[in-house]
């Protein structure tokens, strides 16, 4: 008999007439929607809400995705592939926050959160091919994490996570960086919203773009554009780097020196915000690589594990080395003051340099000396072979 009373409480709905509801259930007032149910307390009637709002959350999301679809004209698009509303595919409109959403972001990262979030994940999954951006690389990514996701079960979250969930490069790469180096005063849906802000820039995404490309290149131990998006610490460093220094030079000072302190407890790898890197950089394993701050690297130069570009204990000013395009610099070779390292050259694992080195020009020794030339381009050839 009591069960059957509390299920008759459950089922009771007011119909606008405010008073007492009988039994433990609570005064409702007059102006209470003539949906909500009068629900007991306890265990039971708790569960039995939550399912009832979970119901009423997903009806509400049914109904504003039908609304949103006769509001675009059914999804159609015009010239520039945006829809009727003037927003681009694979955006969620939240009308009620004046905001819009991208379709292939982690919803736990977007700034603001609705009740909507967790129905749209299930009626969505992964971002389609038609809905991501067409680059020759990111396509490539996407259909390698499609298929380590069929090979290895184990790790279809991850792969889902890191790259099939996100619609572009420069989202799955900041969620990467944000997930990487994010702790418990920083989180990683905080992170995030400041590594878009400079990965979107024309200029760093194409280096962060190209850097991907040479890691891929010149690492034999690289199999897959994924591997070194992924996994390889090294081109991380580098690219979070290319957020600091961006943050440096807006101005951001302690932002940008917070970056490098993560950087280098994560990662191993310690820059400075203010060293200029150019594109198409190898940071190879990465560990112990130190850069101080007013060092210059060319393009397309690659560097080893243990590299220092360094100082010579001068208090300020321009201290530290310039290196030219299509530089190598061996496993642990140091490389002190401010002196310039000439287009094409290679300086042997372990040297130390103190003394400026002329173009295609290959150094070895401590202190190094030319012990001869270099042909070709060093960085991409990778040939570490006196």
């Amino acid at each position: 008999m009591r069960r059957m009373r509390i299920r008759m409480r459950m089922r009771m709905r007011l119909k606008g007439v405010g008073g007492w509801a009988t039994g433990s259930a609570r005064r409702v007032s007059t102006r209470v929607s003539p949906r909500q149910v009068v629900r007991p307390s306890g265990a039971c009637g708790r569960l039995r809400a939550k399912r009832e709002d979970e119901g009423e959350a997903w009806e509400e999301y049914q109904w504003r995705k039908e609304e949103r679809r006769s509001q675009n004209g059914n999804g159609a698009t015009g010239a520039r592939g945006e829809n009727a509303a003037g927003r681009r595919p694979g955006a969620l409109s939240t009308e009620d926050e004046g905001t819009w959403r991208e379709q292939g972001f982690a919803f736990y990262q977007n700034r603001r959160s609705s009740a909507e979030d967790e129905f749209a994940a299930w009626d969505w999954g992964h971002v389609n091919k038609e809905d991501a951006d067409f680059n020759p690389v990111w396509t490539c990514i996407r259909k390698e994490a499609e298929e380590e996701s069929s090979a290895e079960p184990l790790l279809s979250s991850r792969m889902y996570s890191s790259v099939l969930s996100h619609q572009s490069f420069e989202m799955a790469l900041a969620n990467i960086l944000a997930n990487g180096i994010g702790d418990k005063n920083l989180l990683p849906c905080q992170l995030i919203h400041i590594f878009l802000s400079s990965l979107q820039k024309d200029k760093i995404r194409t280096a962060a773009l190209l850097d991907l490309q040479v890691t891929k290149d010149r690492d034999p131990a690289c199999k897959s554009y994924l591997e070194a998006l992924v996994n390889f610490k090294g081109y991380h460093a580098l690219q979070l780097h290319r957020i600091s220094h961006d943050c440096y030079s807006a101005g951001r000072v302690v932002m940008a020196q917070m970056l490098q302190s993560r950087s280098s407890e994560v990662y191993g790898v310690d820059i400075h915000p203010g060293a200029k890197f150019g594109k198409g950089i190898l940071i190879d394993h990465g560990t112990g690589v130190v850069v101080g701050e007013t060092a210059v690297i060319g393009d397309n130069s690659s560097l080893l594990q243990g590299v220092t570009l360094g100082g010579t204990g001068k208090a300020s000013g321009d201290r530290h080395p310039k290196l030219g395009n299509n530089v190598l610099i061996g496993a642990q070779a140091t490389v002190l003051g401010n002196i310039s390292i000439g287009e094409g050259s290679m300086i042997a694992a372990g040297s130390v340099v103190l003394k400026d080195v002329p173009a295609n020009t290959l150094i070895a020794g401590i202190p190094a000396k030319v012990v001869g030339s270099t042909k070709g381009n060093p960085a991409t050839l990778m040939d570490q072979l006196l």
